[in-house]
């Protein structure tokens, strides 16, 4: 019986831990004035330009992450 209520009790824990981490997130997400992702579809997004080669995007990417960001990880 003991066995059974630790496990009752952890379970409790984590469901309230994860209840928080949620809650956390979506304060971010708010505080950032952006939506969550709630769909598979959401999380693809829409692809980029139908005519953009791979070596394009790439690129692209490259540049971006070398771009100065006044974005703050705090």
């Amino acid at each position: 019986m003991r066995r059974l209520e630790g496990e009752i009790e952890s379970c409790k824990r984590r469901e309230e831990a994860a209840a928080y981490a949620r809650a956390e997130v979506l304060r971010l997400a708010q505080g950032q004035e952006t939506a969550l992702a709630t769909t598979y579809a959401d999380l693809l997004g829409n692809g980029g330009p139908s005519d953009e080669s791979a070596d394009e995007m790439i690129r692209s990417v490259r540049e971006w992450r070398n771009t100065a960001s006044n974005r703050s990880l705090d």
